[in-house]
């Protein structure tokens, strides 16, 4: 995990893209907390067919989207732009919320990856994703061929059929679990996201504090996902290059799976 600071500023797209800039306001706490700097930063968002969509765009070249799993958001990937933005196009953004919604599945989240590339006019990229958001890019693989150009698997499997939520959540989620509010969710509406951490000499740390809180609604459809989808019988139709990153010390869950997935993807 790179740990340089932001190399660029978020950029915003003025023509052709329906954009918001939420203000983020951000305390720093300086001489040992006698003095408080106020700091303001834009975070865009962007309207793909009424969906509003946090997001982060950073860099120019071939795109690159980091696409969130069951808890992370477009910031999550901080240290990943800043690392990889001087040589490519790096985008994150966050995954819709399932709230109010019945019909929230795997295919509903492609579409909304297909319709925020639409939105930004990226029609092809390299699309990462972790753990759900793997299984995002995997199937925007085999449903957008000619869109995705590769695709990097962090901490996957091809299913998690027989998991229990407990052990997905103590595996994804870095820290304890927050809960959305009502306040919190009225306080987003009228003031925007949470105010980012900064804390640039700790990556898990900052995993932690940026969590960002869902709600049990949503939870509870993305672990769903997780359980019942079965990517094995579909992995032979992703034709192009797959990655898939596991390290020495992860689930064996995750192991397994990567192993699974550089047996059964054609040019894993």
């Amino acid at each position: 995990m790179v740990k340089a600071p932001f190399s660029e500023e978020f950029k915003c797209f003025e023509s052709d893209i329906s954009l918001t800039l939420e203000w983020l306001l951000e305390y720093y706490t300086l001489d040992e907390g006698l003095t408080t700097v106020l700091r303001w930063r834009w975070v865009p968002t962007i309207d793909t067919d009424g969906l509003r969509v946090n997001y982060t765009d950073a860099g120019t070249g071939l795109p690159l989207v980091f696409v969130p799993g069951l808890f992370g958001t477009a910031e999550w990937f901080r240290y990943q732009t800043s690392g990889l933005s001087d040589r490519y196009r790096v985008i994150s953004c966050d995954l819709r919320s399932a709230r109010g919604r019945a019909d929230y599945s795997l295919d509903l989240l492609v579409n909304d990856l297909a319709r925020f590339l639409d939105a930004l006019k990226v029609y092809e990229a390299v699309v990462a994703g972790h753990a759900l958001g793997a299984a995002i890019a995997l199937r925007f693989a085999v449903t957008h061929p000619g869109r995705s150009l590769s695709v990097i698997t962090i901490s996957a499997a091809p299913s998690f059929a027989g998991v229990v939520d407990e052990e997905l959540l103590s595996r994804f989620s870095p820290g304890e679990i927050e809960q959305e509010t009502f306040w919190e969710r009225l306080r987003k509406r009228l003031f925007g996201g949470k105010a980012a951490q900064e804390n640039d000499t700790d990556p898990l740390m900052y995993l932690v504090r940026n969590k960002g809180a869902v709600d049990r609604a949503t939870l509870n459809a993305r672990l769903s996902i997780l359980r019942q989808t079965d990517l094995t019988p579909v992995l032979g139709d992703v034709a192009v290059p797959v990655l898939a990153v596991a390290g020495a010390r992860d689930w064996e869950t995750i192991l397994e799976g990567a192993q699974i997935l550089d047996t059964l993807l054609p040019a894993s």
